[in-house]
Order: C-alpha cells, then structure tokens, then sequence
C-alpha cells in the first residue's frame, strides 16, 4: 500500500540500550531479500519491492531495520503465526523517522474467510496509512489510554496473502499519533476486534500478525521488541470532576529502581519504585489543583519514561504537556520545549489542573 530526525538522542549509550531494554543479539540475521520463517520463538517476515531495505533479526522479539529513499516500498516485524484476536502485546525501543518521512510503525495482520489486511497504527509520518480515497469511517473508541480512529478501505485486485485478491483493510489509528525516537506502548488487540465487529468489520481465521515497520520512498530506521503482556482495556472516557479522583499513572524506568511521586497542589499523593517494564501505578485522592509527576533520584544510567497519566478515565498524553523540567534537551536539563515521555534528570512533567 501508498504510505505517506529522530529526536534528539539521548545522551547515553546506555539509555539507548535501555530503550531496547538492553535485549543482547542471539545469531543475529540480517535480510535483505524477501522471507518469512520463525526466530527465536517469533515469527518473521520481510518484503521490499526494490531498494536498500534491511531487517537484521535479533533475540527474542527483537528486531532492528533500516532503510533509505533508493527503496520504494519495505515492511517488516515480528509477531506470531497464527494470530490471535485476544493477544494483548506490550513493544517498546526506537522508532527513528520524522514528520517529513513517510512511514509507519503499527500491529499488522491478515485472516482468511473472509481475507482482511489490518493496522493498528501507532505511529506514522507525513501520510496517514488510512487516508484511503473512498474509505469509510466507523468512529472513534479508547483502549490502553488512547483514542483509536477506525476507518475501512478497500483494496481492489492488489497483492495479498492469496496472491491478487479484492479485500477490505481494517485501520485503527492512534490519536494521538505516538512520537518518534524510543517509543512503547502496550495493545489489547482484544478492544479492537470488539469494536470492529460492533460496526459488523468481522475478522476470519488468523493467519500471521507482527509489529510492523513499514516505509515508502523515504528513509529511516527502527529497533523493536515486540512481547506479550497484559492490557489495561479500554472503554469510554470520562472527565474529570470534583470528589473523589483516580489517577493512573503509566510509567517505568530505563534500569528500575527508579522514584516517582504524584502531586495534587504540590501536596505528595503516592510515591513507586518502578520497574523496566511499562506499568500502570494508581492512587485516589480529593485533592485539586495542579498535578504532576515528579522524578526524584536521578544517577548514574538512570531515567524515567512516563506514557500518560489518566484521570477518571481521562488520559493526558505526557508528550502533548509542555512542562517537563526532567527532560534533557539543548544541552541541559528542562532546557526546551517539554513533549516528551522522557525524563533524564530530577524534574517534573506538568499535567494541568484536577
């Protein structure tokens, strides 16, 4: 299909493992021609219609790809064979394209019976994979803090896992768009395929699904893990009101053991240790005011990612809040603009008033 600088690195060698979760190559395998197979207990495949793609298999559900504009179109991952519409999946390293490349990083899959081509979109540049001329959208739902768009296109004899079929393709895309540069995120595929059949988009039976990078006539890179996990469903959202507050705080740490504390009115609601793995840590309070997220002891190859924060429901985005004096950019500490998960050194990121 037509798809449409990495952010500023982190300081680090060490954080840039910590974003692959320091996953060590086993038998490393680099392809450059077309394949499908298993590798360390994933399934695999790759596909480039001409050009420099690569995608170099590493352990476990780890993945390392890169490619340029001499290449027209590439996608590639790994995942499972066959799928599952209950598979809940947790992926997390670095996604290295920009607004300006036209790219995507997404859950991708097909069933037979009927045959449908799917997509939940993480992550994309400067062309949404769903802008399909004539396509149909269903609406909007939430699931694992985000709100998902769905829209159905329809491919009409063009290449498929049958060979040259007519088929539809099933798109949810994230709103927002994740950013760029080390990303994670979890995805109960389960809300998706609940939320398509409520609008009668019906999947078959499985055949493969991966974590997919794809790119068309643009350049760019990508290192991802891909593993199974547990989800934090979905569901309406709601706003926040006054009383009573539960507050969700989706977070983990580059090496663990890393502190945070949340803040109503600069009063310490509840402090965690975290872990490396991305998790979602709650606390209720009456409290109003201003809230934010604090990390407390910055050292060594220490650092916090922060997903979200969700109030009764209601998610912020922390790469959407402009107030993040831990993140490390232009050369110090809190020194630009905020958005951004990332905290590097002791600060806080700002989420507005409870």
């Amino acid at each position: 299909m037509k798809l449409s600088n990495v952010k500023k690195s982190l300081v680090s060698s060490v954080v840039a493992c910590a974003a692959a979760f320091c996953v060590s190559a086993v038998s490393a395998q680099t392809l450059t021609s077309n394949s499908t197979g298993t590798n360390n207990g994933f399934y695999y495949t790759f596909w480039k219609d001409s050009g420099s793609a690569s995608m170099t298999l590493q352990s476990g559900g780890r993945y390392t790809s890169q490619w340029t504009n001499n290449t027209n179109n590439w996608v590639g991952g790994k995942g499972w064979n066959p799928g599952s519409s209950s598979r809940v999946l947790n992926y997390s390293g670095n996604y290295g394209v920009s607004n300006s490349q036209n790219s995507y990083l997404a859950f991708y899959g097909w069933t037979r019976n009927p045959l449908i081509e799917y997509y939940i979109i993480e992550s994309y540049g400067s062309y949404n994979p769903a802008s399909c001329s004539g396509g149909t959208d269903y609406g909007s739902f939430t699931s694992d803090g985000a709100t998902y768009n769905v829209r159905r296109c329809l491919r009409t004899q063009q290449p498929s896992i049958d060979g040259t079929q007519t088929f539809y393709q099933y798109f949810s895309v994230r709103n927002p768009k994740k950013g760029f540069g080390n990303i994670s995120g979890t995805i109960t595929f389960a809300n998706h395929v609940n939320f398509w059949a409520s609008k009668g988009l019906n999947l078959g039976n499985h055949d493969y699904q991966v974590m997919a990078t794809e790119g068309y006539q643009s350049n760019g890179s990508s290192d991802i893990t891909v593993a199974s996990g547990s989800g934090s469903g979905g569901g309406s959202s709601s706003s926040a009101g006054g009383g009573s507050k539960t507050i969700v705080v989706r977070a983990r740490g580059s090496v663990g053991g890393e502190s945070i504390t949340l803040k109503v009115n600069n009063t310490a609601v509840q402090t965690w240790t975290l872990s490396t793995t991305m998790t979602n840590y709650t606390a209720t309070t009456s409290l109003s005011g201003g809230s934010l997220v604090e990390y407390t002891n910055d050292s060594g190859n220490r650092d916090v990612q922060v997903d979200y924060i969700s109030v009764n429901g209601s998610v912020r985005q922390s790469e959407a809040q402009t107030y993040n004096t831990g993140v490390y950019q232009n050369g110090a500490c809190g020194g630009g603009n905020g958005l951004s998960e990332w905290m590097h050194c002791n600060g806080a990121i700002g989420y507005g008033n409870l």
